[in-house]
């Protein structure tokens, strides 16, 4: 198995270097790919500075007194729409009650292990426990419409496109 296992990992690394190293397109897809690493790291740099930014807003409010700003509106906590800071803050508290859960006997874990988790999804997530539940639901709907989203009203109606176009490609 484990004979196995590296032959599969060594063809996989084989089969991404070739890729990378092609001499016609390599260039390219390297090119390619620093751009988009390039791009995602400024993406995940302006939102942490944000996200430090709010953070350091809440923490002088809290040092004054002033605890509104740092849990933010009940609105925003019921409806699990929360502002970045929040989310850190949940995230962490999240986190840690997960952590923690870790160290202790079962039904304490459980308990401390769950809600940790539900506040680390949520915060991550940034939508309430109840549409995280009801996802499956809404990927399902969101499919079902497609081919009508697409112009589409029958899948029949793609297929007979679909020959037609090969009928005249082959000259019939």
């Amino acid at each position: 198995m484990e004979r196995t296992l590296s032959i599969l990992a060594g063809a996989g690394l084989g089969a991404g270097l070739m890729y990378l190293l092609d001499p016609q397109m390599g260039g390219r897809r390297r090119s390619t790919m620093r751009d988009t690493a390039m791009s995602m790291a400024h993406q995940a740099q302006d939102a942490a500075g944000s996200m430090a930014h709010q953070m350091q807003g809440q923490a002088r409010s809290l040092a004054s007194g002033d605890f509104s700003r740092a849990v933010g509106s009940k609105d925003e906590w019921w409806t699990g729409h929360w502002s970045s800071g929040s989310r850190g803050l949940m995230g962490l508290l999240g986190g840690g009650l997960f952590l923690y859960g870790l160290t202790q006997q079962a039904p304490t874990a459980c308990v401390l292990g769950s809600i940790g988790l539900g506040l680390a999804a949520e915060s991550v997530f940034n939508c309430s426990v109840e549409e995280i539940v009801h996802a499956p639901e809404t990927v399902r709907e969101m499919a079902s419409h497609m081919p009508e989203d697409l112009g589409f009203t029958h899948a029949s109606q793609r297929t007979d496109q679909l020959m037609h176009q090969a009928t005249a490609a082959v000259g019939g």
